[in-house]
């Protein structure tokens, strides 16, 4: 038979899939819709890393070691002598935005042109002459701008810049275009250098550098170069790779872009049970074909290759189909992920979708493996049927009834091993062992379907009154378990996830919800209309503050600022050692807060109001839940923040929540931060009214006197809230697209199995109609079995989706990320859930099943 088996393959598959073109269909969108959805989601995540890898490469250029922080410029030439240093420039990094293109913004970088040619990645003015030294080095506010920059806007060389930088409106001029020296590298769009000088007067940095970059005579001594320099430099500063920064942002970015993947994979997961529907109806329909083969000669290999080549060439095909619909998606879905990515961590502009091969490797590896599991099984079942047997679809119902109990109590034991997944992701394990708690929730009860599927046909079929077409409806439900409850589980997992999402996603929003209202509790909050754009980077001027301090109908003006801080983290009661270059140090955001304790925190364990009295009058800090988890931080703990004037200890006075971040936040009053840091700046503003005075009239009477041109954001209480929970709708907008994705797929599912299910029974019809059933009978039995599949699929979807919203919500949620969330349940759209879902259902279901019912009954019964 081996050498006959190309052609009994030809024969066997492609002309099944020319009979059964529209059930091939289906199964190629399938594997399609799941591939394209995975592919989107790599493309994001892998966009999202070339642009931000982009930006820290062409900063740091060149150079083999860095020091960044708020470096003093007389570092400069001391560095420069250092034995082992063969070069050093100086860098100045800032932020500008524009009050005409709102939203727009560039990443300034002060360069030197002479000092810094060793380690430039880029060429001013590429296609022609390079701008003048005198204009360059002479004239402030001169900027070179990327050329994709400049043609989204329409720049040419002298154009004026209407610009706003620390909420003052200035004028910079373009003066050159930059290009790549690289061909192959990426150089962001929103990217602009000037001369370090001009740099250091337009961002106020006067004196002091964003960074010094060295390089080095011997590239294999770094670590010797910087322990000799780490002893020159103060206690703030280290020299360390320029890729370190990268690093630490990636980490940040890993566990958002791992939810993503994650969620990407349900799709395919449900792709699995179509797949495993499909050739289970293929074999059921060719048991006596599959006789005939192992009567004459075919091993029971072959057998099951046809069938699994039969699935191959769906997943081939919807691979192939995957590949262009994944990059199409990956476009919209691109600049969600950089919205997300923006608010959450790190400023990011992903000016295009990087595509790499191993993503279309990877991806194609996936699709053909859904392909393959969903076929394992009924292949396999293909392979051991019994040529004596062949004729009797019986015994494969049967067999299905044996199974049932098993799958069952394999279900409560994959439950089980969910609950231990979920304690070990909580209690010190990788946080990864809470998808396995999430996955193994949507197997198990993948695994009551067929239990669910008999339950319920047994229940129906007690129903006397309900009449003929309900009762057949219930026994086809029982006789096709084998196939029937395949459809119920893939239909139940997409539900469940959609479940899932939105219980988990309804009990962030409300908890974020109760934190807004418990927290926010200003009258009016005003912050530089370029922080929205590029985070926390302009100052508000003091002018601004005393204006308002100094007004009547203000009672107090509190002042917030951030910034990034270096710790070292030591145990409960343990004061901080002296430092030493070589102990660990972390990163985290310090936020400082001027003002008093206006009860708007809520920590861990109670007590909130000697816990910021704490803050506020003594050597203390409070953190945040997220991190405390990260950090593994408790309170009584002690931190040492590497500060410009030495390290200082601080104990952590409490943890409170806090959803801004889930990287977490320290938290200090401003007396503290003025002992150890020379930092007068604040980034917003949270103003409080005398009673009865309203907001707009000083809203209006701050924008008159500062905020002209737009330079100040200006909200009032309600309107913040509002801003708030737009960003967090926007957070989650990614999962809408995925969850609407596999309710797609499992409902095509329905129609699938529908139409199966109407070509296996061809002759049972034929016969229904030769006994006196009418079309339409026939069809209100096809589509009332298809009502109750998407009953059963509702009912078992709920319970699984809860069951997966608690994992979500009190597993996933901490393990990754520290955020403690109250479960609520959106009960007005759960119990809407069935009002769609069945309905959608019996609309899957009405094709195949009037077309079934348009069966010619000579044609159907030419074999009784």
């Amino acid at each position: 038979m081996l050498r006959q088996f190309p052609r009994i393959f030809l024969w066997h598959v492609v002309r099944h899939l020319q009979r059964h073109r529209l059930l091939a269909a289906l199964n190629v969108l399938s594997v399609a819709l799941g591939v394209a959805v995975y592919l989107a989601i790599q493309i994001a995540n892998h966009s999202a890393h070339r642009s931000f890898a982009a930006g820290i490469d062409l900063v740091a250029g060149k150079a083999q070691l860095e020091v960044r922080g708020d470096v003093d410029e007389t570092l400069w030439p001391v560095l420069a002598r250092q034995p082992g240093v063969k070069a050093v420039t100086g860098l100045v990094e800032g932020k500008m935005t524009f009050p005409d293109w709102p939203g727009e913004y560039l990443q300034v970088l002060g360069v030197d042109l002479f000092s810094g040619e060793p380690f430039r990645t880029f060429e001013l003015n590429k296609q022609g002459s390079a701008p003048p030294l005198e204009h360059w080095m002479g004239e402030g506010g001169q900027v070179a701008v990327q050329t994709a920059f400049a043609a989204r806007h329409g720049l040419k060389l002298g154009d004026p810049l209407r610009v706003l930088v620390n909420s003052e409106l200035k004028t910079a001029t373009v003066t050159a275009f930059l290009d790549s020296r690289d061909e192959a590298a990426a150089m962001p769009a929103n990217f602009a250098v000037m001369d370090i000088g001009w740099a250091q007067e337009l961002f106020g940095r006067q004196g002091h550098l964003s960074a010094l970059q060295l390089l080095l005579d011997d590239s294999r001594q770094a670590a010797t170069v910087a322990a000799r320099l780490d002893r020159l430099l103060p206690p703030n500063l280290r020299a360390e790779a320029p890729r370190q920064r990268s690093y630490q942002i990636e980490s940040m970015l890993a566990a958002f872009l791992l939810n993503l993947t994650a969620l990407s994979m349900v799709s395919l997961l449900v792709g699995v049970f179509l797949v495993y529907n499909t050739i289970s109806a293929s074999v059921a329909r060719r048991r006596v074909e599959i006789g005939i083969l192992r009567s004459i000669g075919a091993t029971r290999w072959e057998v099951r290759s046809l069938f699994l080549g039969e699935a191959a060439v769906f997943g081939c095909l919807g691979v192939a189909v995957g590949m262009v619909g994944g990059v199409l998606l990956a476009r919209i879905l691109t600049g969600a992920v950089a919205k997300t990515v923006t608010s959450l961590y790190v400023l990011l502009s992903i000016d295009q979708t990087w595509l790499d091969p191993a993503q279309f490797a990877v991806a194609t590896f996936f699709g053909l493996a859904t392909v393959i599991v969903g076929a394992w099984l009924p292949a396999g079942e293909a392979a051991r049927v019994d040529p004596v047997h062949a004729l009797s679809l019986g015994a494969h119902a049967e067999g299905a009834m044996v199974r049932m109990p098993r799958h069952a109590w394999l279900g409560v034991v994959i439950l089980a091993i969910a609950v231990l997944a979920g304690w070990r992701a909580l209690h010190g394990g990788h946080p990864a062992w809470s998808f396995a708690a999430a996955f193994s929730v949507l197997a198990a009860f993948a695994l009551f379907a067929p239990l669910a599927t008999w339950s319920f046909g047994l229940l129906a079929a007690r129903t006397r009154r309900a009449g003929v077409i309900w009762q057949l409806a219930a026994g086809h439900l029982r006789q096709s378990i084998h196939r029937n409850a395949v459809t119920v589980a893939a239909l139940a997992a997409a539900i469940a996830m959609t479940i899932g999402l939105m219980v988990m996603i309804f009990s962030f929003r409300t908890s974020v919800d109760a934190w807004i209202h418990h927290g926010i509790v200003a009258d009016l909050f005003i912050a530089p209309a370029s922080n929205e754009v590029i985070g926390l980077e302009a100052a508000v001027p003091p002018a601004a503050i005393e204006w308002l301090r100094a007004r009547p109908e203000v009672q107090a003006v509190d002042t917030f600022r951030e910034l990034e801080c270096t710790f070292e983290i030591g145990s409960a009661g343990e004061r901080a050692q002296p430092e030493t270059r070589n102990e660990k140090r972390e990163t985290a955001k310090l936020a400082v807060l001027q003002g008093e304790y206006r009860h708007n925190l809520t920590f861990t364990g109670g007590d909130d109001e000697r816990k910021m009295a704490r803050v506020f009058h003594d050597r203390c800090i409070a953190v945040t839940e997220p991190f405390a988890r990260k950090f593994s931080a408790r309170t009584g703990d002690h931190l040492k923040l590497i500060t410009l004037h030495g390290p200082a200890d601080f104990e952590i006075a409490g943890v409170y929540a806090d959803y801004t971040r889930d990287q977490g936040v320290m938290l200090m009053a401003r007396s503290n931060f003025e002992q150890w840091w020379n930092d007068p700046r604040v980034h917003s503003l949270a103003v409080y009214l005398r009673p009865g005075v309203a907001v707009e009239p000083l809203a209006d009477a701050f924008r008159q006197r500062f905020s002209g041109a737009g330079e100040f954001a200006i909200y009032s209480n309600r309107s913040l809230r509002h801003r708030i929970l737009s960003i967090f709708d926007q957070t989650f907008a990614v999962t809408y697209v995925l969850r609407t994705v596999a309710i797609l797929v499992a409902i095509a599912g329905i129609f699938l199995s529908v139409t199966t299910l109407a070509a296996e029974r061809e002759r049972e019809i034929g016969v229904f109609r030769a006994v006196g059933a009418s079309r339409g009978q026939v069809q209100r039995l096809l589509m009332t079995e298809a009502g109750m599949l998407g009953v059963i699929a509702t009912g078992l979807g709920l319970a699984s989706g809860l069951l997966l919203a608690v994992v979500l919500t009190w597993v996933v949620n901490p393990a990754f990320f520290g955020w403690t969330i109250t479960l609520r349940l959106p009960w007005g759209s759960l119990l809407a859930t069935p009002l769609w879902i069945i309905p959608a259902a019996l609309l899957a279901a009405w094709y195949p099943a009037r077309r079934a019912s348009l069966t010619a009954i000579a044609t159907a019964v030419r074999e009784e």
